[in-house]
């Protein structure tokens, strides 16, 4: 894991406690608490963090952190 995903995966961990503990290939649906309040967290620290805007259709289709982290763009 590169120091950059693994800094993305813990900022997005300590905005979004539903994602504390996972792994980067950690099923969301397998998260008890991943409903839509976890959605708009997510949406929320894209926002606030990187300053992008992503839909909560974006993120439903993700399967895991992984594939969160890779809406984020490339600097």
């Amino acid at each position: 894991m590169t120091d950059l995903i693994t800094q993305r995966l813990n900022a997005l961990q300590a905005d979004v406690d539903v994602l504390a503990g996972a792994t980067l290939d950690t099923p969301l649906t397998s998260l008890a608490q991943w409903d839509s309040l976890a959605v708009l967290l997510v949406i929320t620290h894209f926002e606030h963090v990187y300053h992008i805007m992503i839909t909560g259709a974006q993120v439903r289709a993700c399967s895991t952190p992984r594939d969160l982290i890779k809406l984020i763009p490339v600097a």
